[in-house]
């Protein structure tokens, strides 16, 4: 099996992205979303192979909870079109929480992803993550020169309330989120078992660094008072 189907549907999609033409090609969506689930059970293997405590929890669990709707929310896309053309899914015990405890796939030609990261729905939740990566630095500075991996995400212009502008690790506190993603150009993407060898390459690389956020997302500093900004 291989993503030639899938990316093509993606494309096609994203160029008749209507109810009409939706439905017109309703039986080669239903196609395609199968291999996806399919790619999504081996790819769950793949993962729990260098990640024994994500295999805990989602060993047994069925590909399609991973899965995200093609169909989008309306309510919140009135004027927009109404599908999401890539294939995206967050392999993880829970996929609407906040913690890092999975790892995302999106699949579209010319913008294919996957990864990790940690995503605060708080600003109490922030404030803990940049509490623990401040004590925990250096620790978090082995890792990535280990690993050779850049975490990115979106930046506050200052370090926050609350943490010094002369800590070390600055930079990171200064963010919102935590991510760490892999952009796979389309010639990488072949058989379902070739990619899934690859991936596993890259969880294998982030699996240490995904663990170290894990431990962020769960730190209580009792010496820190709760704040905003």
């Amino acid at each position: 099996m291989d993503f030639n189907d899938i990316l093509k549907y993606s494309h096609d999609l994203s160029v008749n992205n209507n109810r009409t033409w939706f439905h017109e090609n309703h039986t080669r969506y239903e196609k395609v979303r199968k291999d996806f689930l399919g790619f999504l059970d081996m790819l769950r293997f793949a993962i729990s192979k260098e990640s024994p405590e994500i295999a805990k929890s989602v060993m047994y669990m069925e590909p399609k909870d991973w899965m995200y709707r093609i169909a989008k929310d309306m309510r919140f896309h009135k004027n927009g079109p109404p599908y999401n053309p890539a294939f995206r899914a967050y392999i993880s015990p829970d996929r609407k929480s906040w913690k890092p405890n999975g790892y995302y796939i999106h699949l579209f030609p010319a913008s294919t992803i996957f990864g990790t990261g940690l995503w605060c729905s708080s600003t109490a939740q922030m404030n803990s993550v940049r509490a623990y990566i401040s004590k925990n630095y250096s620790e978090l500075e082995m890792l990535l020169k280990k690993s050779k991996i850049t975490i990115t995400g979106d930046k506050m212009k200052t370090v926050p309330r609350g943490f010094s502008a002369d800590d070390p690790a600055a930079e990171y506190l200064k963010m919102r989120n935590w991510q760490m993603m892999f952009y796979i150009p389309d010639e990488d993407i072949d058989t379902f078992e070739d990619f899934c060898i690859l991936l596993r390459g890259y969880v294998r690389a982030m699996e240490p660094l995904r663990m170290f956020l894990m431990k962020a997302a769960s730190y209580v500093d009792s010496n820190r008072p709760e704040f905003e900004w």
